[in-house]
């Protein structure tokens, strides 16, 4: 971040449901990441296009990315799960350094599949089957 000015959001990761993103997000928050969940209002308006958009993202400032990315796909290895709790093992920082290569199924998350299927969805219901219609009418 240069200039003192805000940072770009970037997505951390994407979940199925409202309480999982709220989760996360609070998750990276105990661990100095000031992580934002930019889909709650439609998430809590219409819960059903959730389905469409892929999902509730998670997003962090550009410049905490890598090491939020590193916790998200840590704490869905299940590092973070079990154990004693007694112990403050569980809140230790991610190590941080340079950004990794991320493949395709870490940037688009568990629901990369169910969001093109949905892109698809809606591409026919709001494009084809109406322009079929005009068409049909016309030559009918």
């Amino acid at each position: 971040m240069s200039g003192g000015g805000p940072s770009d959001q970037l997505e951390v990761a994407r979940f199925a449901t409202l309480p999982e993103g709220e989760l996360a997000v609070s998750f990276l928050r105990q661990h100095s990441i000031d992580a934002r969940l930019p889909d709650r209002d439609t998430a809590t308006v219409n819960p059903d296009l959730l389905f469409a958009l892929g999902g509730v993202r998670v997003s962090a400032p550009d410049f905490q990315i890598g090491d939020a990315r590193r916790l998200i796909a840590r704490m869905r290895a299940g590092e973070f799960s079990g154990g004693d709790l007694e112990t403050d093992e569980w809140m230790q920082d991610a190590t941080p350094g340079k950004v990794g290569e991320l493949d395709e199924a870490e940037i688009s998350g568990v629901m990369g599949l169910a969001k093109r299927a949905g892109v698809v969805v809606i591409l026919l219901f709001v494009i084809v089957f109406p322009l079929a219609s005009c068409v049909l009418s016309v030559l009918g």
